[in-house]
């Protein structure tokens, strides 16, 4: 029976994490192996959704290393078996007479990694220590670095075939990571040689760890947005988007380079030109604002390929097609779905934290709220009634999730059609979005010299 619990908690985890981020995309994926011990290190911007997403994205089996303390309920044990997660005991999260015995115990969790990438296992790990919202990174544990050398060190004194691990940097990027239905970018960078590092770590570990945890945190500033402020790496992200050359050059890969390049750009004007940079930064507000007058919320929209009639017709009739399954869906899951996010909201203020708390509260509200449901009308109705209620409802509530998504589809579409008849302003916000994309190249060109 546990096996069972622990196969379907796996399932129903990993297919919440696709219907919370629809929308997921990976960048280097070249970079990954198909098989073979692999060590990936990556930043921590979103709690317990982070594995989970990165699993979903690479669909490879990765283990993780996760704090002792989420081990200290049933739920969080059979979680944690789950995906077969590894305990690190932090400092902080022990008392001051059992610091001693979480040092050994983590020298038996690290034992246990090099035994992992010993028989070819993929794992994770999160050198920040922390899930965190910060717009910067934060320095990072060395506990990575000591795991892949000491690993990469029996591997070279055994005899035999056992294979070297491979180091991998990743970073994600969420389009917002708290809300429900948005997106995830992952990236990869190319693997860092250990052997680089063995010859050292064969007779200065501590030299070895340091000069390795460094690489890491070089590699993960080269993939991850990092700003001053979080307000900023916004609204840089949003110039990035708004200034591409056409929408296909909008991808997430483009738009994350874009972004990259773009925060460069601007560390290097602030130092050498902040009155040009000033002036820049006034153009891309004074078009937000016109945009956000307007009710547009992508300027892509304006210009992108109209939708026809007959696609649009097409969009109806699938809504038409949904709508009774997507009536009951309203019915039975609108008010647990609204109240959860309500509840999620006050749960917590930790926005790493929140799109977990979300997925979690909404789960159990909805189930609840179903049961529940389902029994009424099983009383009422009779048992059959209640079984099919309880059967049709996740269905019933998917059908309105897409029904909401599809009527958003046809209203933008019928706002397509009804902007041919301001062209005028379609071409002033387009001209205004090619001078400001003018604007942003000269600045780039200006912070290369």
């Amino acid at each position: 029976m546990r096996g069972l619990a622990v196969s379907l908690l796996r399932w129903l985890a990993e297919t919440l994490v696709r219907l919370y981020y629809p929308k997921r995309s990976v960048e280097g994926a070249a970079h990954l192996p198909p098989t073979g011990p692999t060590l990936y290190v990556a930043n921590h911007p979103n709690g317990l959704l982070d594995p989970l997403v990165f699993r979903v994205c690479t669909g490879h089996p990765v283990r993780f290393l996760a704090k002792s303390t989420l081990w200290g309920n049933p739920f969080g044990r059979l979680a944690m078996d789950a995906f077969r997660c590894l305990p690190v005991y932090r400092q902080q999260d022990v008392r001051i007479d059992e610091r001693g015995q979480s040092v050994a115990r983590n020298e038996e969790t690290f034992a246990r990694c090099r035994a992992e990438l010993a028989v070819g296992a993929e794992l994770a790990l999160y050198p920040e220590g922390t899930s965190h919202s910060d717009p910067q990174l934060k320095p990072l544990k060395s506990g990575a670095a000591r795991i892949a050398l000491s690993a990469a060190a029996e591997a070279g004194a055994t005899e035999g075939a056992r294979r070297t691990p491979i180091l991998i940097p990743a970073g994600s990027c969420y389009e917002d990571k708290s809300i429900f239905r948005s997106g995830v970018h992952l990236i990869f960078g190319p693997p860092i040689d250990l052997g680089d590092y063995l010859p050292t770590f064969a007779f200065d570990q501590r030299k070895a760890i340091d000069r390795l945890t460094d690489e890491i945190r070089t590699r993960l500033d080269a993939l991850v947005l990092q700003a001053e402020t979080r307000e900023l790496l916004a609204g840089i992200a949003r110039v990035a988007s708004w200034t591409a050359t056409d929408p296909q050059d909008d991808s997430p890969e483009r738009r994350h380079g874009r972004t990259r390049e773009l925060l460069s750009a601007y560390e290097t004007l602030k130092a050498r030109d902040p009155e040009r940079l000033e002036q820049v930064a006034q153009e891309a507000r004074r078009y937000a604002r016109i945009l956000e007058k307007l009710g547009v919320s992508d300027p892509w929209s304006l210009e992108a390929p109209r939708v026809s009639w007959v696609d649009m017709l097409a969009a109806l009739g699938r809504a038409v097609l949904m709508l009774p399954a997507a009536v009951w869906g309203c019915i039975t899951s609108w008010l647990p779905y609204r109240a959860s996010g309500f509840a999620a909201a006050r749960m917590t203020r930790d926005e790493d934290v929140l799109s977990t708390i979300k997925m979690i509260v909404g789960t159990t509200f909805l189930v609840a709220a179903w049961i529940i449901e389902a029994g009424l009308l099983g009383w009422v109705l009779g048992l059959g009634w209640g079984v099919a209620s309880l059967v049709v409802a996740p269905a019933a509530g998917y059908a309105a999730l897409r029904l909401g998504e599809t009527w958003r589809v046809v209203s933008e579409a019928v706002r397509h059609l009804g902007w041919r008849t301001r062209a005028s302003t379609v071409r002033h916000l387009a001209d205004r979005r090619r001078r400001l994309a003018e604007e942003v190249a000269h600045a780039l060109r200006q912070a290369g010299t």
